[in-house]
Order: C-alpha cells, then sequence, then structure tokens
C-alpha cells in the first residue's frame, strides 16, 4: 500500500523543515527529514517529498551515523523514531552529536506525528472500503487530488483545504451500509434500488458526525450530490445552499466517473469530458467548473486521453 500523503499537511512540514534548517545551518546543509511508514522510511525536504526509502537498520538508535555521503542522526518523539540526515563533512559528527531538537520543532514534529498515524489509518481504511463498498481502485484517490487541486485555485483556507480532502476521501464511506447484492447490481436500478443507493449520503454523513469535530465533514459529504439547481439529492438543496465542499466533490466524483468508468472513457480527452458535464445545465456550480479546467490546462491534460486502469492517474 503507497503513503497516503495529505496534502492539508504541507503547511506543517514546511514549518518544521524551515525551523530545523535554520537550527542546523550550522553543521551542515541540504537537509532531509524522515520518517518510518511500515517496513520503509518517508522523508521531506524543502522542495517537497522524498522518494520511500529502505535503510539501514543501524541508523536507528545510534545517535550519529555516516551513510550515503551524509549525516545521520536519529531521535525519538511521541514513541515514532525519527531521522534527519545533512551534507556535511566528518568534523561536523560532534556538532550533529550534542545538537538537540528546539522546542519550536518538536511542536510541529509532534503534530506530524499525529497527522502520520491519521496518513496510514486512513490509507488501511480506503483499503477496506474499496474492497466492501466494490468502489473502483484509485477513485477515492483521484477525487482527493482533484478536489484539492480544484480548493487550491479557488483560494480556499487551509482549515478549508483540509475539511475538503478529508471529505473527498470519505464521500462515499456510506456504501459500507449498503447491501451487497446493491452494490454488485451492474445494470439501470429500478425506483426503490436507486432510493436505496442514494442513502449511502445519509448514511455516510451520519457515521462521520460520530467522531468529534468532524461535523463540517459530515455536512460536505452529505451534501456531494446535491446539484445547483435542486435537482440532487438527498435534500433537493439549490446552489446557494449547498456547502462550496460538496459543489466541488460533486465535481471531482462525476469528472473522475466520466474519465474512467464509463465504456467511452478510454476513447475520449478530459476535454470532451469536461464539455459534456459543462453542457448539463444546472449540474455543476459554474465556479467550480472553471476551477477544474485551469486545474486541467495547468496540469497540461486538458486535450490529452485518461490513462484508464492504472490507480496513481489523476
Amino acid at each position: 500500500m503507497k503513503p497516503l500523503e495529505l496534502s492539508c499537511i504541507t503547511g506543517v512540514w514546511k514549518t518544521a523543515l524551515g525551523i530545523l534548517n535554520e537550527n542546523l545551518a550550522a553543521i551542515g546543509s541540504d537537509l532531509q527529514l524522515w520518517f518510518p511508514w511500515g517496513g520503509i522510511w518517508r522523508g521531506h525536504d524543502r522542495n517537497g517529498i522524498l522518494p520511500p526509502t529502505d535503510f539501514p537498520e543501524e541508523l536507528v538508535g545510534s545517535g550519529v551515523s555516516r551513510f550515503g555521503g551524509r549525516l545521520w542522526k536519529s531521535f525519538s518523539l511521541n514513541n515514532t523514531s525519527w531521522l534527519i540526515s545533512l551534507r556535511a563533512p566528518v568534523s561536523a559528527s560532534c556538532g550533529m552529536e550534542q545538537w538537540e531538537l528546539p522546542a519550536n520543532a518538536e511542536e510541529s514534529l509532534k503534530m506530524l506525528t499525529d497527522f502520520v498515524r491519521l496518513e496510514c489509518l486512513l490509507g488501511l481504511t480506503m483499503k477496506i472500503l474499496e474492497n466492501q463498498s466494490r468502489e473502483h481502485v484509485g477513485h477515492w484517490d483521484r477525487v482527493r487530488n482533484f478536489s484539492v487541486a480544484i480548493s487550491g485555485e479557488l483560494g480556499l483556507s487551509q482549515r478549508e483545504l483540509a475539511d475538503i480532502e478529508l471529505a473527498a476521501m470519505l464521500h462515499d464511506i456510506g456504501k459500507i451500509g449498503l447491501p451487497d447484492e446493491l452494490l454488485e447490481l451492474a445494470g439501470p436500478l429500478d425506483e426503490e434500488e436507486r432510493k436505496k443507493v442514494e442513502a449511502h449520503s445519509l448514511i455516510g454523513a451520519a457515521m462521520i458526525r460520530e467522531i468529534p469535530g468532524m461535523e463540517m465533514i459530515a455536512e460536505i459529504v452529505l451534501g456531494h450530490h446535491e446539484s445547483p439547481d435542486g435537482s440532487g439529492y438527498p435534500r433537493g438543496l439549490k446552489l446557494e445552499e449547498i456547502h462550496l465542499g460538496s459543489l466541488i466533490i460533486a465535481v471531482a466524483d462525476s469528472f473522475d466517473a466520466m474519465t474512467h468508468y464509463r465504456p467511452y472513457a478510454i476513447e475520449r480527452t478530459y476535454l470532451e469530458s469536461f464539455n459534456e458535464m459543462k453542457n448539463e445545465k444546472g449540474k455543476f456550480a459554474p465556479e467550480v467548473m472553471a476551477a477544474l479546467e485551469r486545474v486541467l490546462k495547468r496540469l497540461g491534460i486538458f486535450e490529452s486521453k485518461p490513462l484508464v486502469g492504472r490507480s496513481e492517474d489523476w
């Protein structure tokens, strides 16, 4: 299972790395910060995420080490092991040995520890949901990525982005409350079956509300099948009554379905699918569709075809 990497904690990583980089400048440069994830290590530097790597066991708990032309120091925080790596001469080993984690960096790393655990739990949950709800592999990840990209394009705050990212990941969690035989149906649904499937928004929101502090995320999940013209479900809300996060996930969810799971998906460009959605007047929020268009153009994929079948594809 690949690491989840929540986009909403990017700012926390930048803060922690900035503090450590300034604090360690006298010892070395090119700072890297690593933490364990299963049997591998995940790392960040000031430019972003580093490739998951398998390090020698002796790097952990051995104080200061030399490995790969770099100086390493391990430390433990919140029962989690961390590794700091710098490009530094051998003569800097003494300084690294005496170095202690500054208090302001410790607070950021404690927060990161909690987020890392959340990422691991959510990653496992997503795998279980994909199996139990018969969801397509990679669907949640792509909806999450598009929702975050659209939210960023709309200039939403870090708090709003975090709520939308979590809601996008959990938007179909209510499907695990539906009967297996209903989830396995491939053809058109009759009226009774359709009502049962539509109940997944209510079920999912009710499940999420059981978690303290997740009320806003529950509200976004509840409304992700609402439409600006009032034709959506479960409440038939109009544009001004629907949370912006719900409108964003509705676009991302529909766009992923259209570009990956329709019979014609592999034959059409993102542009063709986008135009079909745009022509469904009243179905999607215009400002969200405009933001999606800008995202697709910025990524340089607007006129390309989706690579259907690979879970890591957008």
